[in-house]
């Protein structure tokens, strides 16, 4: 039992939430099982996060990812289902992994230590900053959405008390800083760094975390380090503010790279998710910001002339992918006034997906041999041209089939002459008609003496009536013909 009580002075993850009313109003009783590493990338992982704000009313009924054992073996019954050795394994695979996810506990004694290599971000002293690895663009927006990964410790612990690899599959955590949903301090320290990529410790005191009085039982009322790792920042509402600027503001380079960078990244993410008239949008409004630029260099200008062409070449495929080919071959068109369009291979391969939606085919095999030759090995183009192929060759046959059909002569009835009188043909289909009608095995001999003529006539009448035949048979006084009636 001491040993497992020494396991128990670190935090113990648990695989689902709790609320905090159902804790405090009614008998609660755990099953800790450390076999959920075996699960770890389905059920363990959900998306509650400790970093959103809460209230200090701790009977709210907010979720909680993990819980401390401090303070609750006293009025908790809890059952363990697990060796020791497991219970070891579990905190040496979290120790393990925010080691490898750069988000291990700094070496240090205490926080008092560490503040001493740390800058205030606050003149109060409640936020501190560590950077480690500082990225090289601007200072994150207030309103940024970021993507980060976290892990936080109290004092002298080398396991987090809650962390984001225990979230959303292990998958980094997407905020959108300014809604009021972050703790205060998180969103000081993330506004005081440079992005989008960056790694830095953030020592929060417990007045712009969850509050001076904590959030009893998980969450002490002391000071925490938040170990971070920051992947990607997004300017999201860089076109709203940029709207508001003054003409002048609008032409700086500085400003335009922003707007137009936050743009096409809000539009790559809505073409992800097949948004394609909100993506076409974002492209058109950024052809807009990049004409009112005023760069003030070669190297600026080439920047604007490649964000043009990059924006009007995403702006034709958001078109082929909603069935527009004429509006793809305006795109083609203005690229083609700011580049020699046969140097870029895209921009080629989507003017012949127009001409060939328009019918167009020579013009789109033009097209497609043009961006083939470019990039030889691109196996898109090449399955392109494949499928191409194969529909011509469809098409041709199709449109031979149908000209065929139209001048092909179509079957006229010819009027019979038999050479022989109406009263004859008359009495020879009366008598088919007689013979048919018995449904019996009947023999009718014609009289000898008949023409050639008339020898034909009878046969041919005859062959309109199912069942009947004409035998010839030739004998001394010439040939015998005779009607048979076989029915079946």
């Amino acid at each position: 039992m001491d040993k497992m009580n020494d396991l128990l002075n670190e935090p113990v993850q648990l695989s689902q939430g709790i609320e905090l009313n159902k804790l405090f109003t009614s008998p609660t009783e755990f099953h800790i099982d450390v076999d959920f590493k075996k699960g770890m990338s389905d059920s363990f992982f959900n998306e509650d996060d400790t970093m959103v704000e809460s209230d200090t009313d701790n009977r709210t009924g907010q979720h909680l990812t993990s819980i401390a054992p401090d303070g609750l073996l006293n009025k908790l019954r809890v059952h363990f289902q697990f060796a020791c050795s497991d219970c070891e394994d579990i905190l040496n695979t979290i120790e393990r992994s925010t080691e490898q996810m750069l988000l291990a506990s700094p070496e240090y004694h205490s926080f008092s230590e560490l503040s001493v290599k740390m800058i205030d971000c606050v003149p109060s002293g409640d936020v501190k900053m560590l950077i480690i690895e500082e990225g090289d663009g601007p200072l994150v927006p207030v309103d940024a959405e970021v993507t980060l990964h976290y892990a936080a410790y109290w004092e002298k612990a080398k396991i987090p008390f809650d962390s984001t690899l225990t979230m959303n599959s292990g998958i980094p955590l997407r905020l959108r800083l300014g809604t009021g949903s972050v703790l205060l301090g998180l969103e000081i320290g993330l506004t005081a760094v440079r992005g989008p990529k960056a790694r830095f410790h953030l020592l929060l005191q417990p007045k712009v975390a969850w509050g001076e009085m904590g959030a009893p039982p998980r969450v002490k009322p002391e000071p925490a380090l938040f170990v971070i790792v920051l992947y990607d920042v997004k300017d999201v509402q860089a076109a709203a503010r940029f709207n508001d600027l003054p003409m002048e503001e609008q032409g700086k380079f500085e400003v335009t790279l922003r707007t137009v960078k936050s743009l096409h990244g809000q539009a790559k993410d809505l073409f992800s998710r097949r948004k394609y008239a909100r993506a076409i949008k974002n492209y058109q409004q950024s052809t807009t910001v990049l004409r009112l630029s005023r760069p003030q260099c070669e190297a600026e200008e080439a920047e604007v002339k490649s964000l043009r062409v990059t924006a009007l070449v995403n702006l034709a495929v958001c078109f082929h992918r909603i069935g527009k080919p004429k509006h793809v071959l305006h795109m083609c068109e203005a690229i083609d006034q700011i580049i020699d369009i046969e140097s870029h291979c895209k921009a080629l391969f989507y003017c012949g997906r127009a001409h060939e939606s328009l019918g167009r085919r020579e013009q789109a095999l033009k097209y497609y041999n043009m961006a083939l030759k470019l990039e030889p090995k691109n196996t898109e183009i090449g399955k392109a041209l494949s499928h191409f192929e194969g529909r011509a060759l469809e098409s041709a046959a199709r449109e031979k089939a149908m000209w065929q059909s139209v001048f092909k002569p179509s079957p006229q009835n010819k009027k019979v002459v038999y050479g022989v009188d109406a009263d004859f043909q008359d009495g020879v289909r009366e008598m088919c008609q007689s013979l048919a009608g018995s449904g019996e095995y009947a023999k009718f001999d014609l009289p000898a003496g008949l023409t050639r003529r008339e020898v034909d006539c009878i046969k041919c009448l005859v062959s309109e009536f199912q069942g009947l035949t004409v035998d010839e048979e030739s004998g001394e006084r010439g040939k015998r013909v005779t009607i048979v009636n076989q029915p079946k």
